[in-house]
């Protein structure tokens, strides 16, 4: 027996912004039944990166008068693609992976997607067989899992919709509206990380464990404050000033510091 909620102003908003992108589905049925799960949770926007061909039967069948999602869902060639816009990036993954990210429930994402209500967001879901690659993770914000008895089996990719989709559907609409702001994009967060790059050639800096490493320590902390557009601009003023202060001093050792603005 199920029974329709009426769905908070909250997550009416956060459904219009909160997309789903499966990379590179492989199983028509994991596609119809994502959109089965989306429906039923009532989201609506689905974004598929090279899927298979979703004009198949089993795609009709285990979507389940919820075809309408797919057959508006928004088909990309990359990964990039999906992500470039969106302002709050999740990235999903059953494995904790060498870099260490922190791992946030489907609850504790819920805080995350609440904080970021008013922008456009994502929740990533990797391929069947071998799930998001660590390049992918990376380009994420955060990372989530769901916790479960054993590793293996793990969840399938139209399971692991259905947990995130239930969850949020569930929490947002019983939770209270909270102070929300404009995250920076991720291009915005991309370009910030090649102006550091950059200046830390500059003064020919070289990290022990390597510059990657490096930056991927810092796309770990900046991922997981979820930075404004702000934050970033003042990232890169303080970058900024160091430039123009080395630049300075090439042009003349003895060259006073002046005001910046």
């Amino acid at each position: 027996m199920t029974e329709r909620l009426l769905l908070s102003e909250t997550f009416q908003k956060i459904r219009e912004n909160l997309h789903f992108v499966l990379v590179e589905p492989q199983s028509p049925g994991n596609i119809g039944s994502a959109a089965r799960a989306l429906k039923t949770s009532g989201f609506e926007k689905l974004i598929l990166v090279n899927p298979c061909e979703t004009n198949q039967p089993e795609v009709r069948m285990l979507a389940h008068r919820s075809l309408d999602i797919v057959e508006k869902a928004q088909i990309v060639s990359s990964f990039e693609e999906a992500i470039a816009d969106k302002k709050l990036v999740v990235g999903t993954t059953m494995r904790s992976r060498s870099f260490k990210f922190p791992l946030f429930s489907p609850e504790e994402i819920c805080d995350k997607i609440l904080a970021a209500a008013d922008q456009p967001m994502a929740i990533v879901f990797g391929t069947e067989k071998n799930g998001l690659s660590n390049e992918q993770l990376l380009q994420c914000h955060v990372q989530s899992s769901v916790p479960t008895a054993t590793q293996n089996p793990s969840l399938n990719l139209a399971q692991a919709v259905m947990v995130y989709a239930y969850t949020f559907f569930e929490k947002l609409n019983s939770s209270a509206a909270v102070y929300t702001y404009e995250p920076a994009s991720q291009y915005e967060l991309e370009k910030f990380y090649e102006h550091l790059v950059s200046a830390l050639n500059m003064v020919h800096f070289i990290p022990r464990d390597g510059i990657e490493n490096f930056v991927t320590r810092l796309r770990r902390l900046i991922g997981r404050s979820m930075a404004e557009h702000r934050d970033v601009r003042l990232l890169h003023k303080l970058i900024q000033v160091f430039e123009t202060r080395i630049q300075d001093l090439e042009k003349d050792p003895s060259a006073p510091p002046r005001e910046i603005h």
